[in-house]
């Protein structure tokens, strides 16, 4: 069976998918390198692979024409000749597109044929490159001493790093914040913990450059430290610190102990180890293959031997990553339940949705850029640097970002806006607005993020020129002025949840010791409504000029479209004049009973246009400010209800006085009505002599609005003491009086059988 990992991914497409990735890739990328490989394949025939001491020869023939200025002209001359008529031929003769597609398959195909040849015959050269390298009669073996030298740096560091290491660890497990705690302590204990491994890294490299200068110092019995160091020494310096800091920038973003130590990665701890371990043997296996062993390898042995080497860390790296795709897939569908996305709405639909998108198709996307880079390594080194690394360092930021991002999305819904205490106790309706904006603004720094990862991506495999576009002043000019539009919005935003917050809390009239009254209500309403439509227009305008759009124009269209309405809609602007009037005259206020156009009831709400009234039957009218040309209040300041009773012609009045007077003393004695009374009793006494009764009126003040429950409970008063006191309040009635010639007998008795039982 084939050991490679890739036949063993758990979905066969994904291959089928990253080779169609890859064969694109090279078809767009790679044509004249294809063409070329297809040039020497075919002059060459089946020509075995040459030796290593002929492919010296020929690069030093090479070296030699390059360096004579003569030879390198006619080379180039001759170069331009040979590649002529294949241009030529090639205008005069495009062919279709399918002709076309077919020929750079086939270039392709060998292409890939080649460099397979090629890395094989360069790792069957690997037993001659071992036997020249432990060959005593070699010149370029390094000596003993050397060796000795560059053993004891390797040990001091890694010894120094790993003791390091572990103290980092207990420092991680203290610096771990509780469950739950959110993620800003989560990222600040991350953080610290990455700047302490940085520190670790930086530490073991300075005592491993000590250590080599002591031993090169005593080696060479100086006995004092030397300025430089051998290339040995110096390149597996290098290669260690790199090493190091990509191994902390790992452990960053995939805590290799997420249940010990602060970690932002919302995946399983067991998923974070293992993406940590499989991708710092990648990161291992590059960094010391390319900057320690292929490096030493071309200085003891050549270039033969280090470009055998080479082929061996590309090959073995990309196996690596490819049996690091697979286990990376597993450990993540494995532990794709462990840890639920917390909080609901948007930002963690769409967050679960990418992530299940980003799931299915990494794989994939994975081993195509692990067999491309692996093409570029073996067939063209000399672009490895170019293309490979750039485009993965950039490609990685890019994914770091994206991931910030979703994190991000994820915890907009939760965040809260720092607020001190004393603040949110002064006005508490403060807060839940000022979440709302923090959202919101997480949101657009969510869309940054994602916006940055797609320019990181394309910048890092030169598909954009995005560097060049950054440094052009009207690209920087655009960059700040939607910078400062967004700060204008956002300040904008603030300013308006601070006045609608104070005005929410100023209406409120439950607080112990405060009573807002119904002019301040309806005021504070219409001035919040009327600040939130000024505060949008002028922030709108603001932001746009901060864009850079001339709002000049707008202004105008503006004025000429208001006076356009003006003209238009004269009973609505009537609406609006005629409402600031009464609203300046405070002549209705919210919870206000009135009587406006024929029409009573409670004043609900009041626009700026209209006023909003409940009837008693609970109908529901809607009165322009127009229409009205009389309002009647019957809430304002104070009330009276009108008493007007009537005792019969037979009664005597001051009897009849004294009954109300009475009513009047036990209404006062009820604590819900002497509450609401403000004066006592007015009695106006008679005011007609009516058909059949005679007329007395009383008057009691009230508070507004309560003189119809008052006057409800003393009516029904003065009907019992009236009905104690014997005193008749008549009502309509009618005597019918029938007399004279043509009046009907009286109707007869009915006749009473006779007793017939004796």
């Amino acid at each position: 069976m084939c050991p490679c990992p890739l036949v063993r991914l758990p979905v066969p497409r994904r291959i089928v998918l990253a080779v169609a990735l890859v064969a694109v890739a090279l078809l767009t990328l790679l044509p004249g390198a294809a063409a070329q490989a297809q040039t020497a394949l075919t002059r060459g025939g089946a020509a075995t692979a040459p030796s290593a001491a002929a492919q010296d020869e020929a690069m030093q023939t090479l070296l030699a024409v390059l360096e004579d200025e003569a030879a390198r002209a006619a080379l180039i001359a001759a170069l331009k000749a040979a590649g002529a008529p294949a241009a030529t031929e090639a205008a005069s003769d495009p062919g279709n597109v399918a002709q076309r597609l077919a020929a750079a398959t086939v270039t392709a195909a060998t292409e890939t044929l080649g460099v397979l040849e090629r890395a094989g015959s360069e790792l069957g050269r690997l037993g001659s490159v071992m036997v020249d390298l432990v060959d005593p009669a070699t010149d370029s073996v390094l000596p003993l001493s050397g060796v000795l030298a560059l053993a004891l740096t390797i040990l001091v560091t890694v010894f120094l790093h790993t003791g390091m290491s572990k103290l980092v660890a207990r420092a991680g497990w203290r610096l771990r914040p509780p469950i739950g705690a959110g993620l800003v302590p989560q990222a600040r204990g991350a953080g610290i913990v990455f700047l302490m491994r940085v520190i670790a890294v930086l530490l073991s490299w300075l005592a491993g450059t000590i250590i080599a200068r002591l031993v090169v110092a005593r080696v060479a019995e100086t006995g004092q430290l030397v300025d430089s160091l051998p290339v040995a020494q110096s390149l597996y310096l290098n290669a260690f610190a790199a090493f190091g800091l990509i191994r902390a920038v790992l452990a960053a973003v995939a805590s290799p102990d997420a249940d010990a130590e602060p970690a932002v990665n919302p995946a399983a701890p067991g998923a974070q180890t293992i993406i940590y371990r499989n991708l710092r043997a990648v990161a291992g296996t590059l960094t010391q293959g390319y900057m320690f062993v292929v490096p030493l390898s071309q200085i003891w042995a050549g270039f033969v031997a280090a470009r055998s080497l080479r082929t061996l860390t590309a090959t073995l790296a990309a196996l690596l990553a490819l049996l690091a795709i697979r286990r990376i897939s597993r450990a993540l569908d494995m532990a794709r339940g462990d840890r639920v996305l917390p909080g609901g709405g948007t930002g963690a639909a769409i967050t679960a949705g990418a992530q299940v998108i980003w799931r299915k198709s990494w794989p994939a996307i994975a081993v195509a850029f692990v067999l491309y880079a692996w093409f570029i390594a073996v067939s063209r080194p000399y672009l490895v640097q170019e293309i490979v690394l750039t485009g993965t360092f950039y490609t990685l930021g890019a994914l770091v970002v994206m991931l910030a991002g979703l994190g991000l999305l994820r915890v907009a819904p939760r965040l809260r806006a720092p607020m001190p205490e004393p603040l949110i106790l002064l006005v508490p309706r403060l807060r839940p607005r000022a979440d709302r904006i923090v959202s919101a603004l997480a949101w657009v720094m969510a869309v940054a993020l994602f916006l940055t990862a797609v320019l990181l991506m394309l910048a890092g495999w030169s598909l954009l020129p995005i560097g060049d576009w950054l440094d052009r002043p009207e690209v920087q000019a655009a960059l700040w002025r939607v910078a400062s539009a967004l700060l204008v919005v956002f300040g904008a935003a603030t300013v308006w949840a601070i006045v609608a917050s104070w005005i929410d809390h100023r209406l409120r009239d439950t607080l112990p010791g405060r009573n807002v009254s119904a002019r301040s209500r309806t005021l504070l309403a219409l001035f919040r409504n009327a600040f939130t439509v000024a505060l949008a227009i002028l922030a709108t305008m603001i932001a746009l000029s901060q864009i850079g759009l001339d709002i000049a124009p707008l202004l105008a269209g503006a004025g000429v479209i208001g006076l356009a309405i003006g003209f238009g809609a004269q009973t609505a602007v009537q609406d609006i004049i005629t409402g600031i009037f009464i609203q300046l005259e405070n002549a209705i206020n919210e919870g206000d009973v009135v009587m406006v156009a024929g029409i009573s009831g409670g004043v609900e709400k009041i626009t700026i246009r209209s006023v909003h009234l409940r009837a008693l039957d609970g109908t529901a009218h809607v009165v322009p400010f127009s229409a009205v040309q009389t309002v009647s209040n019957m809430t304002r300041d104070f009330s009276f209800h009108v008493a007007e009773i009537g005792v019969a012609y037979k009664e005597n009045v001051e009897d009849a006085k004294a009954a109300l007077l009475e009513a009047f003393r036990r209404l006062r004695a009820i604590p819900e009505m002497d509450a609401v009374i403000t004066d006592p009793l007015e009695m106006q006494g008679v005011i007609a002599l009516g058909d059949s009764a005679v007329m007395l009126r009383a008057r009691i003040k009230t508070l507004p609005g309560q003189q119809w429950g008052v006057g409800r409970t003393y009516t029904e008063l003065v009907k019992q003491v009236m009905d104690e006191r014997g005193i008749e309040i008549p009502y309509p009635h009618r005597h019918l009086i029938m007399s004279g010639p043509g009046m009907l007998p009286p109707p007869a008795a009915a006749a009473v059988p006779p007793d017939t039982t004796a």
